[in-house]
């Protein structure tokens, strides 16, 4: 079987890169160990490349359809349809997306889709019958579920997760630290503000808040800092891979404080269709904290795994820290325990071959 998986995500280092950007990438690099599998994206320029068992076709786009990076204008790409068995579209509104669909459909390619919110303001599937012709929908989340067109909602398949249990394991060797976590993007929707909020209600000066993630949004990222004034909080923008897992193993506790609407009235549909964070954190053995936005509440085990808190409200994510920090260690451990136990069924290896049985077993 040869796969091929095309992302209209625009591969270049100004793009936003989060679930919609990590999850076809991490999802065709666990596939290549199994069949022949080829990820298709786009940037300013050709390239082509192999990770590990990988291989990867970067396409050149000239032209961003009314700007948007999630939408690129290109036609070569399609010639890496020629060859593929099964062609796997990421995103539902994009243009490349319903050119690949309709190409695939007519060289009798079997083809699926996985949306991640959003899109481009110019696309084809209002006019042609695009949505015909996906065999399956495939949502990562239930919540994802109902973000899906009503005509693909009856072929829609649920295959939660999608975490690297290898990588993100505890290490028994590290101590704890008194240290209360957050990962991802500083941007407004993400919530930050609540959670540094709640961190001056929790009011334990022997703790520490660290908020790793690259600045999407200099505005938000000035407005954390002065609410973040006098506490003990540090920004860590530059972490990589080893160091990441590090602040990952030794924390007390991971939060995710994404919210629906944001400190600037700004609303988000769909701010979380999962949470790579909250999989990350609890396979690494450390207990994680989440709003109710979105589909986080989905992955988080609540009073088994950690705890799913009142989006917008810092008192609540307080509230949820103490229970986390005043368990006995006995009390921890199981939680710790249970977090491992929690993602294993969230792993790449199952999610990979759930959509290998889907793409054979599909007719």
């Amino acid at each position: 079987m040869k796969v091929v998986h095309i992302t209209p995500t625009y591969f270049d280092n100004s793009s936003v890169i989060g679930g919609g950007e990590r999850y076809p990438t991490e999802l065709a690099s666990g596939m290549a160990k199994y069949v022949d599998t080829t990820l298709v994206s786009f940037s300013d320029k050709r390239n082509s490349y192999q990770e590990n068992k990988l291989k990867v076709e970067i396409y050149p786009v000239k032209h961003l359809i009314h700007g948007n990076k999630i939408n690129p204008l290109s036609f070569k790409y399609l010639s890496s349809i020629l060859t593929a068995d099964v062609v796997h579209i990421h995103h539902i509104y994009t243009l490349v997306s319903d050119l690949g669909c309709l190409t695939s459909f007519l060289l009798s390619k079997r083809v699926f889709v996985t949306d991640y919110g959003g899109g481009g303001s110019l696309v084809i599937n209002q006019k042609l019958p695009v949505f015909k012709c996906y065999k399956n929908a495939i949502a990562y989340s239930s919540f994802g579920l109902d973000f899906i067109p009503p005509e693909l909602q009856k072929k829609a398949v649920l295959i939660k997760g999608g975490i690297d249990t290898d990588k993100f394991c505890p290490d028994v060797s590290l101590e704890q630290e008194n240290k209360i976590l957050y990962v991802g993007r500083i941007l407004p929707h993400k919530g930050i503000n609540y959670l540094i909020d709640a961190f001056r209600i929790f009011n334990r000066p022997d703790y520490k808040l660290k908020i790793v993630g690259r600045v999407y949004n200099e505005e938000f990222y000035y407005y954390l800092k002065q609410l973040a004034e006098g506490l003990s909080v540090e920004f860590i923008h530059d972490a990589d891979d080893n160091q990441l897992l590090h602040e990952y193993r030794t924390a007390r506790v991971t939060v995710l404080p994404s919210v629906h609407t944001d400190c600037y009235g700004n609303y988000s549909s769909v701010p979380e269709l999962m949470g790579f964070t909250l999989l990350e954190s609890q396979a690494c053995g450390t207990p994680a904290i989440c709003t109710d936005a979105g589909a986080m509440h989905e992955f988080v085990d609540n009073g088994r795994t950690g705890f799913v808190t009142k989006q917008n409200s810092g008192a609540s994510i307080a509230d949820a820290l103490n229970q986390i920090i005043n368990l006995s260690s006995t009390e921890y451990a199981e939680y710790q325990a249970r977090c491992r136990e929690w993602v294993e069924y969230l792993s790449w290896s199952i999610v990979v071959q759930k959509h290998l049985d889907i793409y054979e077993y599909t007719k």
